[in-house]
């Protein structure tokens, strides 16, 4: 059990919680508040700093102003300018302009705010000027005076009326026009003076040391009411309006978000965001208007105390959670250690530990009630687990039996089955040749309740398997046109003496499919007896196949037959595909069967990864509709082997190891009757005996015999060099493909067999012998194109062998050598190309004509042309080019030496 899961954890959990919501909901309230207090009394020492540099600012400047009032009303500056008015000698006016100049030359040095000092005369002229430059005030002599009337400070000055100020802006000093280096960022005040007679007299200007308020303000920013920064922790970004550096830096530039608050702002305020702190405030300056005081401070640094906060409340809070959780523990510990012991019992019980008691403590609450109950209930589960033990082993055992009889009843059944079945077919023939009609009904009876019997028979053991997990596919790709033909040839008989008609449609483009060929044959040879069942007499029953291709690419078989025999109800089709189950009960009265086959089909369809469905209305009929993809994964065992085994021919040997007389017997009749020579034999050790003396073309094989059974014998016969190329045909009343095939079987026939599928099988290995006939060899990995190439040589009169393999067909010309080889380029393995140059280091005599759809290039040709007689492109032909051309190569060269 997960930890989070477990009731201890759970209620010191829940304990947790009663005790630590109500802190954690009054420890966060009263952070928050803590928080907007510490964050308030942030923002005021912010607003502080901001009140105190204005203050700064305003203080300095006002001071200024009284110093130009003092100056303007000085006694030397009067006396100059009464003896100025009154054009006393110029000796006289010398000397009181030189005591001016001590007065402001006092002055200048006595504030040391001052870059100048300086008395312009009417005309603009600098009378007495003093500067003051690298901590030395000097006295400018009246060579180096300049004439100033057209700066805009002196004609606005000289327009005002008297006791009226001029303040220029906050601006770098410039001197003949051009800014002064280093800079010198100064303010000017000035005021008109007059002489005695009320006249204008010229202006005092003092050009005052911004520097000195400017360095009081650190990093604090100051801008102009335009936006120009004159103060700034960046000096490049300093001076850049349009009469200074004119560099445009701005601060509509630096915050665009903040710019038009801090414009239009009055007071006091700031505005924070996640990086920055902004504190402003407007400094008023008479006559000129305002600036723009800013602080600015990063955010984490105004919020350092906040956080400092946070994780001191943070580690009060951990503790607090750590004591209320040793706490809850304790008390949790003596809740649930009861508990924990019961589960503990519980888990051991689970395990198998059917003797595991909780421990019966003297306890008068629920849990003593609690661990007493759930012994006695342990005490009652033990006895029903007794007896559910006895019941099991019992149905085990009654299974066994069941199996073991099923497996020995398929034998003992199949047995003599097959004898019937086999002699009856056989006896059928004869009877009929002598022109014994009546007895040869009766045989006939008797041959086909052997195949009921059968058919009977492999339902139950199918059903059986299935239930058992163990029925598989065998995969294997074939022609569906061809498969279809076989399935209407094969229910014919039933539907002949049942005198209906079958209706079969498939369109031309149904193409092959890659399934359990057994299976799905099983399946439609289901229906289709089914249909003739349960369908009116002298009716016609259609089957109908096409191929849909699907969304994600794959394709899919659709097969539907449709009957229009009694039909069924929604309840009886409910009941449809289950065992052992028919639609009605007096249905099995009247027509009979087990009610197997449909629950089988239904398996088989869902196994091979399909779904089929019935559409039927009472009275009216019914139709099966079959969906199948047309490729199927095979869950089986391997295909049969293609290891290079030899060809059959008509009056070839066939040996027949079998321990079964009766079967032996009926074998050699069969192949007999096919044109075969038989060799028998009863055992393992004398079939591997007479297989090496005989040399047999092809063997069949029964699985179980005493001593050496079928395997063993397969299995050294696989391993002799000498008759490993024989095709072995295993004989079997069990199903086990897997082994048969994985040791190198060529077929795997489950008995009772019949003279058709014996004959089917050996036509794989087969090819008909003419002595007087020309012998061609077909090569080809499609088994399409060697039936139609096949059928087209032997109506042309010709004898044909049919080899899938070109390795197969090498060894075969060594045994028998034909006259002319029909050759497919493009094979697994070993390709046409190869086969051609291999075959002419031994044989260049042998004429090949090369069959292929591959588009043949230039260097292609060239590899064929020493190797091959003639090439034709597939479906470019006709049957007679191709016969004409076979007929040419052969009246060429008509003889050949033999092998």
């Amino acid at each position: 059990m997960k930890f989070y899961q477990r009731i201890r954890t759970k209620l010191a959990f829940g304990l947790l919680l009663v005790a630590l919501i109500p802190a954690v909901t009054i420890g966060i309230y009263a952070m928050q508040t803590s928080i907007d207090a510490l964050r308030e009394r942030e923002l005021n020492i912010q607003a502080e700093i901001v009140s105190s540099l204005k203050h700064d600012i305003e203080t300095f400047l006002a001071s200024t102003q009284k110093d130009l009032n003092f100056l303007s009303q000085s006694q030397p500056l009067g006396r100059y300018l009464n003896r100025r008015s009154t054009k006393e000698d110029s000796q006289t006016l010398e000397l009181t302009r030189l005591a001016l100049e001590e007065e402001f030359l006092a002055f200048s040095r006595s504030r040391g705010i001052y870059y100048q000092i300086r008395y312009l005369d009417e005309n603009g002229q600098e009378v007495v000027r003093v500067d003051a430059n690298n901590h030395e005030t000097l006295v400018i002599p009246p060579p180096q005076l300049q004439n100033k009337a057209h700066r805009y400070y002196f004609t606005e000055t000289m327009q005002l009326y008297e006791g009226g100020i001029f303040v220029s802006p906050l601006e770098l000093n410039r001197e003949r026009d051009q800014i002064e280096i280093p800079y010198k960022p100064v303010i000017r005040y000035a005021t008109p003076v007059y002489y005695p007679d009320g006249h204008r007299a010229g202006i005092i200007i003092t050009n005052v040391d911004a520097n000195q308020f400017l360095q009081l303000l650190g990093n604090a920013l100051l801008v102009s009411k335009d936006g120009y920064y004159l103060a700034h922790p960046d000096v490049n970004k300093r001076w850049g309006g349009p009469h200074d550096l004119k560099s445009g830096h701005t601060l509509t530039q630096d915050y665009p978000q903040f710019a038009p608050t801090l414009f239009l702002a009055t007071q006091l305020g700031n505005i924070s965001t996640k990086q920055l702190t902004l504190t402003f405030q407007r400094v008023i300056i008479p006559k000129l208007g305002h600036w723009i005081l800013i602080t600015q401070r990063p955010t984490d640094e105004v919020l350092h105390s906040i956080n400092t906060f946070r994780i001191t409340f943070g580690i009060i809070l951990v503790v607090a959670v750590i004591i209320s959780l040793l706490i809850a523990l304790f008390i949790n510990k003596i809740i649930t250690t009861p508990i924990e012991n019961l589960t503990h019992i519980v888990e051991q019980v689970r395990a198998g530990n059917r003797h595991a008691r909780a421990e019966e403590v003297e306890r008068v609450d629920e849990l003593g009630t609690l661990g007493k109950g759930f012994n006695a209930m342990l005490e009652a589960i033990d006895a029903s687990e007794e007896t559910l033990q006895r019941t099991q082993q019992e149905a085990k055992a009654a299974n066994i039996a069941k199996s073991r009889f099923l497996a020995n009843m398929s034998h003992e059944l199949r047995t003599p089955l097959n004898a019937i079945i086999g002699y009856g077919e056989m006896l059928q023939e004869e009877i009929e040749a002598l022109g014994e009609a009546e007895l040869s009904s009766d045989i006939e009876k008797i041959y086909l309740a052997g195949k009921h019997l059968l058919g009977s028979i492999n339902d139950i053991l199918d059903i059986s398997k299935i239930e058992a997990g163990r029925m598989e596919l065998y995969t294997e790709t074939f022609y569906l046109p061809s498969m279809l033909d076989d399935i209407v040839h094969t229910i014919q008989p039933l539907l002949t003496k049942n005198q209906d008609t079958l209706e079969i449609r498939y369109s031309e483009g149904l193409g092959e499919m890659h399934t359990d060929l057994t299976k799905l044959r099983q399946i439609l040879l289901k229906l289709l007896s089914n249909a003739s069942k349960f369908n009116e007499t002298k009716d016609t029953i259609s089957l109908e196949a096409r191929r849909k291709a699907a969304v994600d690419g794959k394709d899919w078989i659709i097969f539907r037959v449709q009957d229009n025999g009694i039909g069924m109800d929604d309840e009886q089709k409910q009941q449809l595909f289950k065992n052992f189950s028919q639609a009605d009960m007096s249905t099995t009265r009247k027509y009979g069967g087990t009610g197997l086959g449909l629950a089988i089909t239904n398996h088989f369809v869902q196994m091979m990864g399909g779904v089929i469905s019935v559409d039927s209305e009472l009275g009216k009929g019914s139709t099966f509709t079959v969906r199948l993809p047309a490729k199927v994964a095979s869950t089986g065992e391997p295909k049969p082997s293609h290891t290079e085994v030899a060809m059959l021919e008509e009056g070839g040997i066939v040996l027949v190891i079998d321990d079964d007389a009766g079967v032996r017997d009926m074998l050699q009749k069969y192949l007999s009757k096919l044109g075969y020579q038989v060799e028998i034999a009863d055992s393992g050790e004398k079939g591997l005996r007479l297989a090496k003396k005989v040399l047999p073309d092809i063997i069949t094989l029964d699985v179980m015999m005493p001593k050496m059974d079928g395997w063993e014998v397969l299995s050294h016969l696989k391993a002799d060099p000498q008759l490993a190329h024989i095709p072995v045909i295993m004989l079997s009343m069990i199903e086990d493909k897997a082994v048969g095939y994985s040791l190198g079987a060529s077929d795997y026939l489950i008995k009772p067999i019949t003279r058709e599928q014996l004959s089917k099988v050996l036509q794989k290995y087969h090819f008909s012998q003419n002595e007087s006939a020309r012998l061609i060899m077909v090569i080809d990995d499609e088994p399409v194109n060697r039936d139609m190439l096949a059928r087209m040589l032997r109506k042309g009169g010709f004898r044909v062998c049919k080899v899938e393999d070109a390795r197969v067909a090498l060894n075969y010309i060594q045994k028998k050598r034909p006259d002319l080889i029909l050759l497919d380029l493009q094979m697994p393995e070993m390709d046409g190309f190869e086969f051609a140059a291999r075959l002419h280091q031994v044989y260049d005599s042998i004429p090949i004509i090369v069959l292929t759809a591959k588009d043949i290039t230039l260097e292609d040709r060239l590899r064929l042309n020493e190797n091959v007689a003639s090439i034709f492109q597939k479906g470019s032909y006709t049957r007679e080019e191709l016969l004409a051309q076979v007929g040419e190569l052969l009246s060429v060269d008509s003889s050949y030496p033999s092998p």
